[in-house]
């Protein structure tokens, strides 16, 4: 018979036995580190150059300057520029994801997460202006419905459609109408002459957008000022 203080025990000798494995495991040799760190240096120095100007007017002298890295060492890690910007565009695109996902944990109407998702990215175009400016200067190709990238947009819509609530918008559509109003609201947040409160524009681009979907407007503003409340209340946005 099994207890439950045997599967403790059991649990507990096999948490020591992984803890007693990482603690003998030899670290990393100083070649990989180092190599991890130079990774580092250049897309972090890639990150912020790309926010200031598009990939076509970035030269690989400028990347490597801004890294204080050797020439050499891009091409030990990366083919060409564009490969280079891609990465970072990616990187910059899965760090705000798993922002939604997080902020999403546990919300069930996918209209709801919809408003959500479009708080978080503004709140992220103010916490991560860099991050911001990239995702709106990589997006090549990201605007096709059944781009890999817009997988996880293309289940909400058509779970919206599922739900009864996606009214005279077809997939394709409703995909732009929210990346468009996204990508607006993260630039408009970040003009110097903007004196509107960022979760005010979350609040109301976000009604905008459940109402273009087909939302009654009462519904649809109820969800965006909670949702621009409520992820505006959390602390810092992390990562």
């Amino acid at each position: 018979m099994v207890t439950a203080t045997m599967v403790t025990a059991t649990r507990a000798g096999r948490a020591g036995a992984r803890k007693s494995a990482r603690e003998s495991a030899p670290p990393a040799p100083r070649v990989d580190r180092r190599r991890a760190r130079t990774r580092a240096a250049l897309l972090d120095a890639g990150r912020a150059l790309l926010a200031a100007r598009g990939v076509d007017a970035l030269s690989v002298d400028e990347i490597v300057a801004a890294a204080d890295v050797a020439k050499g060492s891009f091409y030990n890690h990366f083919t060409d520029k564009e490969g280079f910007a891609r990465e970072i565009g990616a990187l910059v695109r899965r760090q705000a994801e798993q922002l939604v996902q997080r902020a999403n944990a546990g919300i069930e109407e996918p209209a709801e997460r919809m408003a959500r998702a479009l708080a978080v990215f503004v709140r992220f175009a103010i916490e991560h202006h860099d991050g911001a400016q990239v995702l709106w200067r990589l997006n090549t190709g990201a605007t096709m419905a059944d781009a890999p990238v817009n997988s996880g947009l293309r289940s909400e819509i058509q779970a919206l459609d599922r739900a009864g609530e996606l009214q005279g918008a077809d997939l394709e559509t409703g995909v732009l109408l929210v990346m468009g109003t996204i990508v607006i609201a993260m630039r408009h947040v970040l003009e110097e002459r903007v004196r509107t409160a960022p979760e005010t524009v979350a609040a109301n681009t976000a009604a905008g957008m459940l109402r273009s979907l087909g939302l009654p407007a009462r519904r649809a503003r109820l969800l965006a000022d909670r949702a621009a409340r409520e992820i505006f209340g959390e602390p810092v946005l992390a990562g």
